[in-house]
């Protein structure tokens, strides 16, 4: 299945600390790459935020962003305690000091509270709770994600499928230009010799051998069938239900290019050099749309 990297996902959850967002963005990369940013103070949800892309986000750079909503009226996501034993040691060792500095006075709870410690606000019970409806909406965010990268991927199937198709019919110029190519040769080459000997006898075993040499320079049979092969193996993995694909279509696109410069280097017809030029400009838009796939 063909999958754009570049995407969007978002999914709301309602929940009695409001409603929890979560977005997801993604772009192209060579590999995975995952930046969250989680609820303020709830750092310890990030590993398995980043956990929940396993076997269905395999490329792409993925920012990932959790929010809470409407949460004027609903529970508070952090818990203040009131550090009692802590309390009582401030109590005793300020009394203390009074005692040995002579001084006197009587301490407030206002004094008290804005001690170090005394009120603390505590995360670790509520994240758990917490953690129930952020992962609901994660898993709703990343399905949209998945989607939306899925349509975007047929779209660009259908184009890198057209621009094969004009591949395919540029090398079948090149072959059709192949086979002549040598003949037309040889009968300009017995047109040439035969301006220039005035009619003397033509040297038949010569003209071949001239005719063979230029034929074995000039040979790009492998080539084309190298690059049938390459069309042929680029087709079955559009067609096909591989992830990842992004890579393997890449490096057959190389393997094209590879092929159509040797081409375009032997060639000797202008005709060929015109249609591997195609070819090549084709094999070029395709690796430009290629670094989109994931």
């Amino acid at each position: 299945m063909i999958k754009s990297m570049t995407g969007f996902g978002k999914s709301t959850v309602r929940c009695p600390y409001g409603e929890i967002t979560a977005e997801i963005k993604t772009l192209n990369n060579k590999s995975l790459s995952i930046s969250c940013a989680p609820l303020d103070g709830f750092f310890l949800m990030e590993e398995k935020i980043k956990a929940l892309f396993n076997g269905k986000v395999f490329r792409g750079k993925v920012f990932v962003r959790i929010a809470r909503e409407n949460a004027e009226k609903q529970k508070s996501l952090k818990k203040l305690v009131f550090n009692e034993n802590l309390a009582r040691e401030y109590i005793k060792k300020l009394k203390a000091a009074q005692k040995k500095v002579h001084v006197k006075g009587e301490l407030d709870l206002k004094d008290i509270i804005a001690l170090p410690g005394i009120l603390e606000f505590e995360n670790e019970k509520i994240e758990e709770k917490l953690w129930l409806y952020v992962k609901r909406a994660m898993n709703g965010a990343i399905k949209d994600l998945i989607d939306y990268r899925e349509q975007e991927g047929a779209r660009l199937a259908k184009d890198l499928k057209q621009r094969a198709g004009k591949v395919k019919k540029a090398l079948g110029s090149v072959k059709k230009y192949a086979k002549k190519s040598v003949e037309e040769y040889r009968d300009k080459l017995k047109k040439t010799v035969a301006e220039l000997s005035d009619k003397i006898e033509l040297d038949k075993e010569r003209l071949e051998t001239e005719v063979a040499l230029f034929a074995r320079n000039c040979d790009i049979t492998e080539e084309m069938i190298r690059l049938e092969n390459h069309l042929a193996n680029y087709a079955n993995s559009l067609e096909g239900t591989e992830e990842d694909i992004g890579k393997k279509l890449d490096f057959i696109a190389q393997e094209m290019h590879r092929e159509a410069n040797t081409m375009s280097a032997k060639s000797n017809d202008f005709r060929i050099s015109k249609a591997v030029i195609e070819i090549k400009s084709e094999v070029e838009k395709m690796r430009e749309q290629l670094k989109n796939i994931e």
